[in-house]
């Protein structure tokens, strides 16, 4: 993998990877960890790179500023009553409560948690993701039932949802194994971001790749989401490191 240094506007300099890849168009990319990345296809020469990404300089600042700015206001360093903790768009305040029994309860605005040692925060962070990956099975299945016979009437076979931490997408599709994983994380953004990121990954099982066919596809069964990658993108990004 090639890098590039690129000098901000503020004199600091930053590395930028560049990934050679079998594509048409070059993809720029800024990760909320702060990572910035090129794809380029292999007969791009890296001085038209370089000229690239000087151009989007600005661009790539704003990014790296709104992201900076998204995980200082909403990163959860711990697990203690009045702290927030954002579920499905909503910033929920977390009661932490004293009892024999280990428990998770939301009612509205609130996320109470009973647990034997209100202190032990690893034992508390333990008990929010359990809870939450509770949850987010049972919304992705009721969604998956919504939203899958949108491919199931091509003859596809409704596929498994998996769930699991991961850098920088959302969700991902392996059409050999009939499994769709989405990210943890996406359980913070609001549902109907979590049902284009679905359907996403659901039109991936006739077309492979991000053609003309398969937006085409995408377009005609939610024809708002573009508005709804774009919350996803600017918004919701949290985790996602």
């Amino acid at each position: 993998m090639e890098m590039i240094t690129l000098k901000l506007n503020n004199n600091k300099e930053i590395e930028v990877a560049v990934i050679r890849r079998q594509m048409r168009n070059v993809r720029l990319k800024v990760f909320p960890n702060e990572e910035v990345s090129v794809s380029a296809p292999h007969g791009v020469s890296l001085e038209w790179i370089e000229k690239f990404v000087e151009k989007k300089r600005d661009w790539i600042e704003g990014k790296l500023g709104f992201f900076r700015e998204s995980n200082a206001n909403d990163k959860l360093n711990f697990i203690k009553s009045g702290v927030t903790v954002r579920i499905l768009g909503e910033q929920i305040m977390i009661i932490v409560r004293e009892s024999r029994q280990k428990n998770v309860i939301q009612e509205d605005a609130k996320l109470f948690i009973y647990t034997p040692d209100p202190k032990d925060e690893e034992m508390l962070s333990r008990q929010l993701e359990v809870w939450i990956r509770r949850q987010q099975k049972s919304l992705y299945e009721s969604l998956l039932d919504k939203l899958y016979p949108i491919i199931g009437k091509y003859g596809y076979q409704r596929p498994t949802i998996m769930v699991r931490k991961m850098k920088s997408l959302w969700g991902s599709c392996n059409r050999k194994k009939g499994i769709i994983t989405l990210n943890y994380y996406l359980y913070k953004a609001k549902q109907p971001c979590i049902e284009y990121v679905m359907l996403h990954e659901l039109v991936h099982f006739i077309y492979a790749g991000h053609n003309r066919e398969f937006y085409d596809f995408l377009s005609t069964h939610m024809p708002g989401w573009k508005e709804r990658k774009k919350i996803l993108d600017y918004e919701v990004v949290l985790g996602v490191r």
